[in-house]
Formats: C-alpha cells, sequence, structure tokens
C-alpha cells in the first residue's frame, strides 16, 4: 500500500531519501501554505498565515512510513498528522519558540533538496536566520 508524504526538512533530499526509503517515488517540489520552516535543531514547522513552507511530495510505502517514524523518533520527539486527509507530515513537540541552528550536514541536505526540486532558498535562509545564523558542527 502506498501512502503520501510532505518532506521539509532532511527527509526533503533525495539522496537520504532513496537510502532511507528505497521505494519512495518523488511527486515535486511544492508550496504548503500558512505553514513555515524553523530550526530547533532539526527542521521544524510553524503554523504561519504570512508563509509557506517549501516542501518535497513522495509517494511512499508502509515499510518506508515506519523507516521515517524510527528517523523521527516517533512519536517522542516528532509527531506525525495528516494534512488534507492524505498528507503525512511530522512535526516536532515541545516549544516552538525555543530556536536553534541545525548541523551543517541537515542543513546542506536542506539546500540540496531545494536546488533539486526547483524550490526557493528565500525560506530556508529565514529559518536559518532566526535560529541564530550559525551552523551546529556535525
Amino acid at each position: 500500500m502506498t501512502v503520501h508524504y510532505l518532506g521539509y526538512g532532511r527527509t526533503a533530499n533525495r539522496a537520504l531519501m532513496a537510502e532511507l526509503c528505497p521505494d519512495a517515488k518523488p511527486l515535486g517540489g511544492h508550496y504548503l501554505p500558512n505553514h513555515r520552516l524553523i530550526f530547533r535543531g532539526h527542521a521544524d514547522i510553524r503554523f504561519d498565515r504570512d508563509f509557506v513552507l517549501p516542501v518535497v511530495a513522495w509517494k511512499i510505502t508502509n515499510e518506508c512510513l515506519s523507516a521515517l517514524d524510527e528517523l523521527a523518533d516517533y512519536p517522542k520527539v516528532y509527531d506525525r498528522r495528516k494534512i488534507n486527509d492524505d498528507w503525512w507530515i511530522y512535526e516536532m513537540n515541545g516549544n516552538k519558540d525555543e530556536l536553534a541552528a541545525p548541523s551543517n550536514q541537515d542543513y546542506n541536505r536542506i539546500m540540496e533538496a531545494y536546488e533539486d526540486f526547483d524550490l526557493h532558498d528565500y525560506h530556508l535562509r529565514v529559518a536559518l536566520r532566526d535560529a541564530g545564523f550559525g551552523l551546529k558542527a556535525i
């Protein structure tokens, strides 16, 4: 059985998804309205009417969803919910005001995904600025 998934952080990255979920099929880059990218050590999202969230849409298997659950440390660190009754997306638990920069590796994976899927990097740069500019060592 296949399900749909929206990746906005490192799971937007084609190479990481090929490794983690070999059966995942990218459906292209899109923008999710009323959400914004933030960094809390890892990528997260926040509701915001003034922003759009760059995402990569994926068609994945249930096995892939289980692998994503493990990567996200679901439900302890990230929870997941459905958008429009069809698309799974992960969201970090906890205080959305506690921002922290991502690792260089995570940031570079996201930047690569934006390039691969023709997503504008403005939202990525704003999220990094808001998290305090500096990248954490890998």
